[in-house]
């Protein structure tokens, strides 16, 4: 039996957006899924129609939030009735907070991405999503699996109720199906708590880097700010963002800029204690929680990556500016220059906008003129 194809849906109304859409996720995605366009809601509806018909799959849909007719969020309030597991991103310019908020209540909104927006991370977003699509549709056939096994077994135990009188090589034959019956359940168990293993890791975990992602990183930041108002124990932070990496990107494709991404991961991993996160903040930024490091350690740390990056030999280092390939640090530490998360991850940040604007390849600290 032939399998159902998957399908990622583009509603724009702008033919250069639905170009570009297709052009980028076919590259990526076109291997495994069918790169569909519509002009507006209602010929997305349409086209969903059709597919429904068809008895394919709707994987994605991604709607930009100003278009003739039904807005994005409206035609996603749509999808969400009719296909509640699709994924579904909104791509706009124009969305104000309001408009964000209520698809995420009202149409079940997975992602929001701004105009223009950046390569790498419309493709990474697809391809997390997409990956735990899957695995949720994989859950579900399980769960109906273990539904017609429960069945099953049900029976089987009424059968072998009703055959207790009857003779001995009957009811050894009902036992021995029973048995089968309970190995296949167990099987079926184990392979639906691997998938949900699975699972958790994915919502957790960057794709590209191994690193955990801008989400566990937000939650274990106000973890730890909340921990250090107990304890006292000092908590830094260091924020890191790869230098001139959009001219690297440009030059020699996101494929070699995933690489260095890489790179950079490892070697920001290289000699991280037990309860240290390490994290991809986003794109070319990374962030990294000291638990228990003083500020002027967590600068000296951050001086160590700073030192080990520009000692290390990327491919292509030297077409970037400077010929080499650098990253920025800021650090920010509690109690010196914050007691609460926001303020905290906003003192680091500003010290990485100063780092950048010193010429890069050097590290700022909060709190000082360096």
């Amino acid at each position: 039996m032939e399998m159902s194809r998957e399908h990622i849906v583009c509603v724009d109304d702008e033919e250069g957006v639905l170009t570009a859409l297709r052009q980028q996720l076919g590259a990526r995605f076109g291997d495994e899924c069918q790169i569909a366009l519509a002009r507006s809601a209602d010929d997305a509806l349409e086209l969903m129609d059709v597919l429904e018909r068809e008895g394919e799959q709707l994987a994605c849909v991604i709607a930009d939030q100003i278009m003739p007719g039904k807005k994005g969020v409206e035609l996603l309030e749509e999808v969400h009735r009719r296909h509640p597991r699709a994924i579904k991103i909104l791509l706009t310019g124009q969305a104000g907070l309001d408009a964000v908020v209520y698809a995420i209540n009202n149409a079940g909104l997975h992602r929001y991405i701004s105009k223009p927006w950046d390569e790498p991370d419309l493709r990474m977003t697809v391809e997390n999503l997409l990956a735990k699509w899957r695995l949720e549709g994989e859950r579900e056939e399980l769960l109906e699996e273990l539904r017609g096994k429960n069945q099953e077994l049900a029976a089987l135990n009424q059968s072998l109720e009703q055959k207790v009188d009857v003779r001995t090589r009957e009811v050894q034959a009902a036992k021995a199906r029973l048995e089968e019956a309970n190995r296949r359940l167990e099987d079926t168990n184990r392979r639906l708590a691997e998938a949900n293993k699975r699972l958790e890791l994915l919502a957790v975990t960057d794709g590209l880097t191994g690193l955990n992602n801008h989400r566990f990183f937000q939650e274990r930041l106000a973890l730890e700010v909340k921990a250090f108002g107990r304890s006292g124990l000092p908590l830094s932070l260091l924020m890191l963002d790869v230098d001139h990496f959009k001219h690297y990107n440009d030059k020699h494709g996101h494929p070699a800029g995933d690489q260095v991404l890489a790179a950079m991961a490892r070697i920001i991993s290289e000699g991280r204690r037990a309860n240290d996160v390490i994290a991809r903040y986003g794109g070319e930024e990374f962030s990294l929680l000291l638990v228990g490091t003083p500020k002027a350690a967590a600068v000296e740390i951050a001086e160590r990556i700073r030192a080990a990056v520009a000692a290390h030999s990327f491919q292509h280092q030297e077409d970037q500016p400077g010929r080499n390939l650098t990253v920025s640090l800021g650090v920010a530490a509690c109690p010196e220059d914050a007691d609460d998360a926001p303020t905290l991850l906003q003192a680091a940040d500003d010290a990485l906008y100063r780092a950048k604007h010193a010429g890069r390849n050097t590290v700022c600290v909060a709190g000082t003129t360096t």
